[in-house]
């Protein structure tokens, strides 16, 4: 059912946000930003190799929080259960895509091997169970967060001309 309002939808002026903390640190363009469940972190993805966590009441980064990567980060992610950290990447030109894992409590790494080209987007499973991640290489993979092991994929883009382009194939049981 549809939702209906009487009030008016506020003017432009009335949205504007003003800012209250900077968070300095990235070198590079920030790619992606997502929040820990609680509200009080988040992390950063940037183009100097670095996903940054930061604690936003302090207003500062959580130094021994920070993981670099072998390529830019394009995209970050929080399990909704905060046990993970995942970073996206790779070389945008003649290198393979990078995916990690970070145990957040542990700090233990998973990477995941598999993509051919830089993975552009990725995300986690409601249950933080699964990870799906998208590609240049025009595959999409679904990982098991626990194992590291490729459970399903990979699911790879149609090529000919009957088929539309951006189409994604996903079976589910």
């Amino acid at each position: 059912m549809a939702s209906t309002s009487i009030r008016p939808a506020p003017t432009a002026k009335e949205t504007i946000l003003t800012p209250v903390i900077t968070l300095k640190g990235h070198e590079g363009r920030i790619q992606s930003i997502s929040y820990l469940p609680d509200g009080k972190q988040m992390i950063s993805g940037s183009d100097d190799k670095a996903a940054r966590r930061w604690d936003l009441e302090a207003a500062k980064e959580i130094e021994n929080a920070r993981k670099v990567c072998e390529y830019k980060v394009n995209a970050v992610v929080v399990s909704g259960d905060s046990r993970w950290v995942v970073t996206a990447g790779g070389a945008y030109y003649d290198g393979p895509g990078e995916l990690k894992a970070w145990e957040v409590d542990t700090g233990i790494v998973k990477a995941f091997h598999g993509h051919s080209k830089v993975i552009t987007c990725m995300d986690i499973s409601v249950d933080s169970m699964l990870l799906a991640s998208g590609s240049d290489d025009g595959a999409t993979r679904i990982w098991s967060l626990d194992t590291g092991k490729l459970v399903a994929g990979p699911f790879e883009r149609p090529r000919n001309r009957d088929t539309a382009p951006n189409q994604l194939r996903l079976c589910c049981s």
